[in-house]
């Protein structure tokens, strides 16, 4: 069969495929009841200091007649609730008041919310203290945010995947579409620490990169996120290692009442969910698989590079009494990728590909309380990488080799403690056992001169240079270690001052690093606050820089010293707006000792040394309002500069993310349409029943999109040298001195959901870049002296459903 035949076969089956799709949204809108059925709201109300039940607190219904009293166990229920979306107000005196957005009622289903309310100092029982819809993250006083479920759920762009979805704060940029690390205020990769309930992981993606922290796809599963707590900057004591942010993921507790789950199909693959109640109500589990499908339909859809992949996820709750609780979670990841030759559009038509990775995470914490005096954690835990990637040549001779894997098990200990009223001590450690096994391979490669006959051919007619056959076998068990203090005071209402220690040791390198950490918030008034902190921040080298060669022993703990002052602003309950000036010093930053001389021809051997510095300073905007009155919006803007020194001239250049300006701008629509009289006549009309789902209608829609300006990245223009057919960093080329276009992308969601009696369905459509713009992610320098350019995603439309039942 011909291409063109064959094009046309795949465009066929692709289209049955999306027919089959809408063909089910169609055939419950035949069958499907709509509902009139009454949901629930049940959950429980911790402080959020000592994570007590909260006895005497209030939560109320929003816009309605309708609440509940906590009672003994910090539990409430609110019986009845006609099926929509709410947003839930929870009371009580010495606490800040916290309202809830976004809450999901469904017919005949319990919701289940576990809220933390923080405590305050109040001078009289009539002042009212309102934290109003936003929620700080735990000790957090610059530079965080909390995000709950249904923010990162209907986050436009980001398909679901809760590090796109954190994109949307000020300077926190990713290096392209295609991957989700996290990099922010003009800082690296790799220098953003995830905790998952407790849990340190270093990498929890789907084809995650060896030694940092991004890859395509997020393997936690969105569905099971309670709220992330997201620290941009000058975090607290209790984390380290890491040196610019932190995401601190905490996952909700299945159904304690009865068995639920759903089936999904998304950007993260095939899924479905099961959950329910543990030993009648005294705990709960929650277990979801996820599949790639691209694999399955390669053939419909023309794909020759088919990435597969699939996941496990697991957690489990059991309260052994009043005062302790045990919590398990498991994560498992499995990825491939083959790429057949005569396919790369990049020039490498001569190659074979085949890469697999995967890792496991899986720990048991044990939370004890201590009635008013605090709590503590207690948790074992194992995370392994491994890596297995080839690529060779058709001959199946070997280019490059790759198999890897990296372990650690770690008991990790905190504890909480309030020994007077106003005061609060928190600290603890942690030890890491560490076993890698690492084996690379590169072979050795030749730099030939060559002459050009009359055609312009190119022919090899001498060496210029060589380079030895790389290989590195490392195979050692070394451990960390790291112990943290943090006393936080409230000597009145409008003032706390938090001063925290932490020390971070690792024996590979022996080398240790104690970081001293401040911050402090004073109110202004009872809405405005200024807030400031200071602080060291020190990351170890990660296992593939230490093991890239043997003297790479002696390299340092990478520093950063940052400050930052920031003044917030609550508007009303709302709206929110920060602003925020900061500056971040690097020191013993590794770099590469060929990096070290002009000669571009210096062989990299993998020797590093921890000599590099550099600085990012700059200010940020970001104001937000919650979805209230039927609309949500936020708007961030960032200003920085992100330098290093480069060490051949002693001369300072751009760093990679150095992008200078930062706009995002993001809103939405809510519409509730189930009890509009025009809505249900139109449900009953057979002609909807049949052609419903070409219409942006549901019980509940919602349309937000979300703009994203960056200014242009730096990169380095190489000379080409048709003599030797290569392109070369000439050392007389200023580093970083060019800038690519300016990236500009517009995405748009739509949000739908249908309820029904029992279940309900929630179907989306994330469209990237629907403008179709063509932002160059970089330039590929063909051997022929040509340059192509590399674009980011063009217009991408991804679509899910979920069937919840």
């Amino acid at each position: 069969m011909g291409k063109v035949g064959l094009n046309k076969k795949n465009e066929c089956q692709w289209k049955r495929i999306c027919f089959m799709l809408l063909f089910c949204i169609s055939i419950t809108q035949v069958y499907g009841k709509a509902s009139d059925m009454k949901g629930r709201l049940r959950g429980q109300v911790l402080d959020e200091v000592t994570q007590n039940p909260l006895i005497a607190a209030a939560v109320v219904l929003e816009g309605t007649t309708m609440g509940a009293a906590v009672d003994m166990d910090g539990q409430y229920v609110i019986e009845n609730i006609a099926p929509g979306i709410y947003n839930v107000r929870f009371m009580m005196m010495g606490y800040k008041e916290r309202i809830v957005n976004n809450v999901v009622i469904n017919p005949n289903r319990t919701t289940w919310q576990r809220i933390e309310l923080k405590p305050t100092v109040v001078q009289s029982e009539k002042v009212s203290v309102t934290a109003g819809y936003f929620h700080e993250a735990r000790d957090g006083v610059v530079s965080n945010r909390s995000v709950d479920y249904q923010e990162l759920r209907s986050d436009p762009g980001s398909a679901e995947d809760i590090q796109r979805a954190v994109q949307t704060l000020p300077s926190v940029v990713s290096g392209a579409d295609q991957d989700n690390e996290i990099i922010v205020r003009g800082g690296m990769p790799g220098e953003n620490l995830f905790v998952m309930d407790n849990i340190e992981i270093p990498n929890p993606n789907h084809f995650a990169e060896q030694g940092y922290g991004g890859g395509p796809i997020n393997m936690i599963n969105t569905d099971f996120v309670r709220r992330v707590d997201f620290y941009a900057g000058a975090f607290p004591a209790r984390y380290g290692d890491k040196c610019s942010s932190v995401m601190d993921i905490s996952l909700r507790e299945g159904d304690r009442e009865h068995m639920t789950g759903h089936a999904s199909l998304g950007m993260a693959g095939l899924g479905i969910i099961a959950e329910g109640p543990l030993d009648s109500g005294r705990g709960s589990y929650i277990l979801s698989a996820r599949k790639s499908y691209l694999d399955m339909i390669a053939d419909a859809i023309g794909l020759t590079a088919i990435p597969a992949y699939y996941s496990l996820q697991g957690k489990a709750v059991l309260d052994i009494n009043k005062s302790n609780q045990l919590i398990f979670n498991a994560l498992y990841g499995n990825d491939k990728i083959a790429l057949d030759e005569g396919e790369d559009d990049m020039g490498n038509e001569d190659y074979l590909f085949d890469m697999s990775s995967g890792q496991y995470a899986a720990g048991v914490t044990l939370r004890t309380l201590y009635g008013d005096k605090g709590f503590s954690r207690v948790t074992m835990s194992q995370v392994s990488n491994f890596w297995d990637e080839k690529i060779n040549r058709l001959s199946k001779q070997p280019v490059w080799n790759n198999r890897s894997e990296e372990t650690e098990t770690t008991f990790k200990a905190e504890m909480v403690y309030l020994p007077v009223e106003r005061l609060e001590l928190n600290y603890g450690g942690q030890v890491k056992r560490i076993h890698f096994d690492l084996q690379k391979f590169g072979e050795r490669d030749t730099i030939y001169y060559h002459e050009f006959d009359e055609n312009g051919e190119a022919h090899a007619v001498d060496i210029f240079q060589t380079y030895d056959t790389f290989r590195v076998g490392n195979q050692k068990s070394t451990y960390k270690a790291a112990a943290f203090g943090q006393i936080k005071w409230k000597p009145g209402p409008f003032l706390t001052a938090t001063l925290g220690l932490r020390a971070d040791y690792f024996q590979y390198i022996d080398e240790t690093a104690v970081d001293p950490r401040l911050g402090m918030s004073f109110g202004l008034t009872s809405r405005t606050h200024l807030n400031m902190a200071v602080g060291r921040h020190s990351q170890a080298p990660n296992y593939s820089e230490i093991t890239a060669h043997p003297m790479n022993s002696d390299l340092k703990y990478k520093e950063t010293r940052q400050v930052v002052l920031g003044l917030d602003h609550l508007f009303r309950e709302d709206i929110l707006m920060t602003f925020e000036l900061f500056y971040k010093d690097y020191q013993k930053v590794p770099i590469g000792m060929a990096d070290m001389t002009p000669d571009p021809f210096d062989v990299s051997d993998g020797r590093g040394v921890s000599k590099g510095t550099g600085y990012s300073k700059g200010f940020e905007l970001f104001i937000q309002k919650k979805l209230t009155d039927r609309y949500h919006f936020s708007i961030s803007y960032a200003y920085s500069i992100a330098r290093g020194k480069d060490p051949r001239y002693n001369t300072y250049f751009n760093w990679d993310y150095d992008y200078r300006h930062m706009l995002t701008a993001m809103g939405g629509l809510h519409f509730d349409l189930k009890n509009k009289t025009w809505y249900r006549n139109m449900k009953k009309n057979w002609l909807y029943k049949t052609l419903g789902w070409l219409l942006p209608l549901a019980d509940e829609v919602e349309v937000s999109c979300r703009l994203r300006y960056l200014g242009g990245r730096p990169y380095t223009m190489p000379r080409y040298y048709p003599e030797l057919q290569i392109w070369v960093l000439d050392s007389e080329v200023p580093l970083n001195g060019q800038r690519y276009p300016y990236y500009l992308r517009l995405d748009l969601r739509i949000d739908q959901r249908y309820m029904f009696n029992g279940w309900n369905i929630v179907a989306y459509l994330d469209m990237m870049n629907v403008l179709n713009r063509k932002n160059i992610w970089m330039y590929w320098y063909d051997s022929d002296g040509t340059v192509n350019s590399v674009d980011q995603f063009h217009f991408v439309p991804i679509g899910g459903i979920s069937f919840e039942f």
